[in-house]
Parts: C-alpha cells; sequence; structure tokens
C-alpha cells in the first residue's frame, strides 16, 4: 500500500511539474477544464512492472488514503475524476503568462524544443522528486506526456515511469479553482 500512495503522490507532482516554464512561447492550448488520464508503470523486484491506469491505482488505496490523496490534491487546484483522471483548471492569464498548475515547491525548466514537442526537466523539494519527460501538443485541445520520476519517501527511493494524455474538457471549469 505504500507504493501506491508513493505512486499517488508521484502522479500529483508529475501532473503539475510541466508548469512555470517562462522559455515557452504563448503555450499552445486552451483555457479551461483539461483532464489528464495518467498511466503509471510501477516498479516490480525483476524490473519494470505492468502500465496501471490511475483507477486501479485509486481502487487499492484505502478509503482513508484516497481521502489524504484527495485533500492534497484539492489543496493544489486538482480534482479526481470517477475514471481516475486527474482535472485541473487553466485560465487564459496561467496561459499567456506561460503558467500552468503546478504543486508548490517544484521547479521545472525546458531542456529543448522542438515544434509541439517539448522536453522538460522538474525538481520538487517536498518530497524529494526529480523527473525528465517529454510533452507533445496535438493540437489546442490535447497533449500527451511521458515521465520518468525519481522520488523519495521514508529513506526508499522509488522510479516510476508515467504516461498521460489530457484533453480539454470545455471553457467552463464548474466547481474548481485554479491553483493558488
Amino acid at each position: 500500500m505504500r507504493q501506491f500512495r508513493s505512486v499517488g503522490i508521484a502522479v500529483l507532482i508529475a501532473a503539475g511539474g510541466i508548469a512555470n516554464v517562462s522559455a515557452w512561447a504563448e503555450l499552445p492550448m486552451k483555457p479551461g477544464l483539461w483532464e489528464i488520464q495518467p498511466t503509471v508503470q510501477l516498479p516490480s523486484q525483476n524490473g519494470a512492472g505492468p502500465m496501471l491506469d490511475m483507477s486501479q491505482v485509486v481502487q487499492a488505496m484505502s478509503p482513508q488514503m484516497r481521502s489524504q490523496m484527495e485533500a492534497l490534491m484539492q489543496k493544489q487546484g486538482v480534482s479526481m475524476g470517477a475514471n481516475g483522471g486527474i482535472r485541473v483548471c487553466t485560465t487564459r492569464d496561467m496561459i499567456e503568462r506561460n503558467r500552468l498548475p503546478q504543486k508548490n515547491g517544484c521547479e521545472s525548466s525546458i531542456t529543448s524544443q522542438s515544434g509541439d514537442k517539448y522536453r522538460l526537466h522538474f525538481n520538487c523539494g517536498s518530497p524529494p522528486t526529480v523527473g525528465e519527460g517529454e510533452v507533445v501538443f496535438r493540437n489546442s485541445e490535447a497533449y500527451t506526456t511521458r515521465v520518468e520520476i525519481t522520488h523519495q519517501e521514508q529513506g526508499k527511493e522509488f522510479a516510476v515511469t508515467m504516461e498521460s494524455s489530457a484533453k480539454w474538457l470545455g471553457s467552463d471549469c464548474g466547481s474548481l479553482q485554479p491553483a493558488p
């Protein structure tokens, strides 16, 4: 169960890890409600394990662990959909300032850009987490990511690979507030 908690934290960090990158031109995306569908590859004793979608990870959590994760996500301006998707509200101002929702305590930078493909690096202090990855914008309503994450918790290191697809759900974020 501890591994699922670590994965949940790493996914939350990675979902917001692509943010606050001032080197980008205006991001090629629409403002509004976005849903990110992450899949996570957990490490196994024999190397890489199977790819799990977030709904499988959430189902394996205890109700207490799930509510702790949801509370942590809400503080970051993120909510969880019924299907395990992660929802974020992105404003026009955030896009114009190249500032997407991001977990507090994280720094990120673009290491290269080619067309709509961006290579990135991010580092978060608490819990200690680093990641390298790639974001590819398909159009203004969809993008994909692949991120290699190393996360430390209670003296143990966890390596996780996360892939996700994100889609724009609409201009109205409903009750979900943008990240502070």
